[in-house]
């Protein structure tokens, strides 16, 4: 029997994984495809201090969590194209600049070394890529890591393995054993698992394996659509930038080229239609088109002397939940749960993955208080729908 199942090979289980075995427990990780074949090989794969004044909901605990996933990514020896980048945010109006960007520069937990930027400093910064007209300026946080999320996740499998785990792959989970009220392991297409304890890190099928149990999440869905155009000379030096007033819009270079994405190529999966199926990776065009259509423009005055027409594209399915916050820690006997991502599951899955090891192995942790990612802290008779999530979830200020 192993000490522990843990269902999905994304970033948050393998990270789980790597942690467990680390300290010697006896891991099998099951996946439906292969590691890194949905949400996290369609990420970003940036990395920041977000609580350092980028997003309001996010507290020093989660400030401790993003040091750790930047420690942690720069000590990983393999090669998913990490650079020590930066990040930079933009404003292109005087909001901008007063609501997010301003004081992202004066924030109690702005790393050592954050400066404000002209808009000709951000010209030379960028190398040149974006304009300078009509910028209000920039605050550029240092020690901001780019990475391939799909290449990190997949090293991550490799250091699984290396740990002795062992990963299922192209093995989907139909259903939780279950025994006088515990769950006692998963039942796959290839047969029966049986676990001291089984963990949940399956993101958007979180809540089709908790049905059986009457249990349920508040999880909203989110399809996210990220666009990478062709080469066109940008350095690979350049900081990820963010642009809160362009409808939170950040871009990045990625072979020569530009990946970029904001809110008009996202939609609630309710409103698509409600179901994912068995694809990790949806292929929902019409939000690329009005990703595009919407950008064009602006991104045609932001970066002019660059080509930001579809190359190719990648969508995932990020899952929100109302407060923001991950879900991490034990829901019924036996069954544990790492869900809500919130778009941010490459930055925090590191952390997270140290958190879920101490929970499962100790039943508690003295390094995080896991008490603010209580799976059970909702009252979920008024978060019974992903509509009801969404009106929930924090406003943007």
């Amino acid at each position: 029997m192993n000490d522990v199942v843990i269902v999905g090979a994304g970033v948050l289980g393998l990270a789980t994984a790597a942690h467990l075995l680390e300290r010697g427990a006896r891991v099998t990780v099951v996946e439906a495809d292969t590691p890194a074949s949905a949400t996290s090989g369609a990420g970003a794969g940036f990395v920041g201090l977000w609580a350092a004044g980028y997003a309001h909901f996010l507290t020093e605990q989660e400030l401790a969590m993003q040091r750790y996933g930047l420690d942690f990514y720069g000590a990983l020896d393999r090669d998913f194209d990490y650079r020590p980048n930066g990040n930079l945010y933009l404003a292109t109006t005087e909001d901008g600049w007063r609501r997010w960007v301003e004081p992202i520069a004066r924030h109690p937990f702005a790393p050592k070394g954050t400066r404000t930027l002209t808009p000709a400093m951000v010209a030379d910064v960028t190398g040149g890529v974006v304009s300078q007209d009509g910028l209000l300026g920039g605050v550029l946080h240092p020690g901001g890591i780019q990475i391939s999320a799909g290449r990190a996740t997949r090293a991550l499998a490799a250091l699984v393995e290396e740990r002795g785990g062992r990963i299922l792959v192209r093995t989907r989970v139909t259903e939780l054993l279950t025994s006088d009220g515990a769950v006692t392991g998963v039942r796959t297409q290839a047969g029966d698992l049986r676990a001291g304890t089984v963990i949940l890190a399956c993101g958007a099928w979180t809540n089709t394996l908790l049905a059986p149990l009457e249990a349920h999440l508040p999880l909203l869905r989110m399809v996210a659509t990220r666009v990478i155009s062709p080469p066109s000379g940008v350095p690979s030096g350049m900081p990820t930038i963010m642009v809160p007033d362009l409808y939170g819009l950040w871009l990045r270079e990625h072979r020569g080229g530009l990946t970029y994405g904001n809110g008009d190529g996202y939609a609630p999966l309710f409103e698509l239609g409600g179901t994912l199926g068995d694809s990790g990776q949806p292929r929902r065009e019409e939000l690329v088109h009005r990703l595009v259509g919407e950008l064009a423009p602006k991104l045609a005055g932001l970066v002019p002397g660059h080509d930001t027409s579809i190359g190719w594209w990648l969508q995932g399915v990020p899952c929100m939940t109302p407060d923001r916050r991950f879900y991490a820690g034990p829901l019924v006997p036996g069954l544990q749960v790492l869900a809500g991502d919130n778009e941010a599951g490459v930055t925090h899955g590191p952390a997270l993955g140290r958190l879920m090891a101490d929970l499962a192995l100790e039943g508690g942790s003295s390094w995080l208080d896991p008490a603010p990612y209580e799976p059970r802290r909702f009252d979920t008779a008024g978060l019974s729908t992903e509509e009801s999530v969404l009106r929930a979830m924090p406003a943007r200020r």
